[in-house]
């Protein structure tokens, strides 16, 4: 029994499922809990296959910025991210806007604080759920520009 060229294709494909369809890439709706400055409301964060890097972005801004990131256990990631040229205006004046925050996979939760060194007040803190964006992996991207 032979197989057409197509049909094998399909066949590499169905069992390539997870890579041709890998999703790397979570939708997150936050909302202050807690400090008196400004939390981002919603960030997109897109991890390399990896999940040793990442790039945040912030809807309010759309600027997209490397993220640090570290792996605290089999579903949770901690990243920590700034947004250079972008100002907020504090009681001093302006700051670089800084951020860490920390990403459960699994229960599609993030916490999210913003970092304001050499302050006693509360650093402001926020909550919210993530949603997964399926993104397409170079192979997949690659065979759908041929068809």
């Amino acid at each position: 029994m032979r197989l057409p060229a197509c049909g094998i294709l399909a066949l590499v494909l169905t069992f390539s499922g997870a890579s041709a369809l890998a999703e790397t890439s979570f939708s997150c709706n936050l909302k202050p809990i807690s400090g008196a400055f400004w939390v981002p409301g919603r960030i997109t964060v897109r991890f390399s296959d990896d999940f040793t890097t990442a790039q945040v972005t912030d809807a309010a801004f759309g600027v997209s910025v490397a993220a640090k990131v570290s792996q605290r256990s089999m579903t949770t990631y901690a990243l920590s991210w700034s947004l250079p040229g972008l100002a907020v205006l504090t009681d001093s004046g302006q700051a670089e806007p800084r951020f860490r925050a920390v990403l459960n996979t699994a229960n599609l939760k993030m916490s999210i604080q913003s970092i304001r060194t050499g302050r006693a007040v509360q650093p402001p803190r926020g909550s919210g759920t993530c949603r997964r964006e399926p993104s397409l992996s170079l192979l997949a991207q690659n065979h759908m520009r041929l068809n």
